[in-house]
């Protein structure tokens, strides 16, 4: 199964990102082919050094360094959401692909599920 696992929430305003993080890894341990969009302020999951702790959480941005020893290879972000915050691929915590609307589509398309929070 092809899953495909949309990241557009806010990282710390809730637990969203954290759950969603979670299953995406249960997903691949389990043999899902998964990959990982990044959209709207999910785009913020991949910023560098994030002081999550004085927020009594976990860095996202430390556990996607652990997406490689889940077979998670395949990470995107969307362009748009990136000229949103004023950001460039350059600038976030770990190397993925830029895709404007089209690319995005299909993406999409190529899987078997998506789930996006």
């Amino acid at each position: 199964m092809r899953l495909l696992i949309i990241a557009a929430s806010d990282p710390y305003a809730d637990q969203q990102a954290q759950e969603l993080l979670d299953a995406m890894l249960v997903a691949a341990t389990f043999g899902a082919e998964v990959s990982l969009l990044f959209q709207d302020a999910g785009v913020l999951q991949l910023l560098p050094e994030q002081s999550a702790d004085r927020l009594g959480r976990r860095s996202l941005s430390r556990q996607l360094d652990a997406l490689p020893l889940f077979d998670i290879e395949r990470v995107y972000v969307d362009l748009h959401a990136l000229g949103q915050w004023g950001l460039k691929t350059y600038q976030l915590a770990r190397p993925v692909m830029a895709l404007d609307n089209q690319e995005m589509a299909a993406l999409v398309a190529v899987h078997d599920q998506v789930i996006r929070a």
